[in-house]
């Protein structure tokens, strides 16, 4: 069970217009199904390697996304993506989760999921045969958070990075180190406080179902989820690291910017009411402060 040596790729030499079509094939080979949704100029790193048995891929890059169809390989695997700088969003089942650094989001590969990725992301990834965690993989586990501040979660991200930063020396580990990720994979997957109660996802979920209704607050997301306004409040703090108001903001611009890109034939002010803001005009302002630009100019750099 050798270890195979590290292949570094890289957008960043490459002229910026080339960089998004050579980073989506680059993640298309290295997940088969997945499909990139990377903007022009990509600066974007990836690296992968093997550990025994196990496939570990390192991805930096900034803000995108990628989803991926049903893998049709037969074995069931579970994908660990371990946080170690911005953020990510993944959407798989109708389950939608949030990773700060230290998280780990777990993916059922067989079944379709998405991640939108923060800018200057750095992220671990490794599947593993569902097979091989026993009782660990016994739930579903299509969209799963493990909890950074758990110390079994908190130790597997540690021993995966320190693998990478111990890069150069792949090839002399021992045979049995991916039986000790394994294991540690296994006791992360079974600590009582590794995952969110579903209850701490049903606020998000309602906020990400209703976010072109203007009137959408604090105040009615508390009374669909049948939980207190500080419940909430505290639910999205502890999920996606800010205020209702804040994330429902951000989550109406990134769906602007999406549409703007899509959607040639709306009218900036129809995106704007579509995603859930009832004044064109402080959605401008409110889209160039996040964006650095204005809707149109977004619009005319994209086409």
């Amino acid at each position: 069970m050798a270890s195979r040596g590290v292949e570094l790729f890289t957008t960043r030499a490459l002229p910026p217009d080339r960089r998004q079509a050579y980073w989506c094939d680059l993640i298309a080979e290295t997940f088969p199904g997945m499909v990139a949704d990377a903007p022009a100029g990509i600066r974007a790193d990836l690296a992968r390697w093997s550990v025994g048995r196990l496939d570990i891929v390192r991805a930096t890059s900034s803000r995108s996304r990628v989803g991926r169809s049903r893998d049709r390989r037969g074995e069931r695997m579970l994908v660990f993506h371990v946080q170690r700088r911005g953020q990510m969003m993944m959407r798989q089942m109708g389950r939608v989760e949030y990773a700060g650094v230290g998280d780990v989001l777990v993916a059922e590969e067989d079944a379709p999921y998405s991640i939108d990725i923060s800018d200057t992301n750095d992220c671990l990834i490794m599947p593993v045969p569902a097979a091989v965690l026993g009782a660990a993989a016994a739930q579903d586990w299509c969209s799963r958070r493990l909890d950074g501040t758990n110390p079994n979660v908190r130790l597997l991200a540690r021993m995966l990075g320190g693998i990478w930063d111990e890069r150069g020396w792949l090839h002399r580990l021992d045979d049995g180190i991916d039986e000790v990720l394994i294991g540690m994979t296994r006791v992360a997957c079974l600590s009582e406080d590794a995952v969110p109660e579903p209850m701490s996802r049903g606020p998000i979920d309602f906020a990400l179902a209703h976010l072109h209704d203007p009137d959408l607050s604090t105040a009615r997301i508390a009374q669909a989820s049948g939980l207190s306004p500080r419940a909430v409040q505290k639910a999205f703090a502890r999920q996606a690291g800010c205020s209702p108001s804040g994330f429902i903001a951000e989550q109406r611009l990134l769906r602007a910017a999406e549409a703007l890109r899509r959607f040639s034939d709306k009218t900036v002010t129809q995106i704007a009411f579509d995603v859930g803001f009832s004044d064109a005009g402080f959605f401008a302002r409110c889209f160039r402060r996040r964006f650095g630009v204005s809707p149109s100019q977004w619009r005319g750099a994209l086409g």
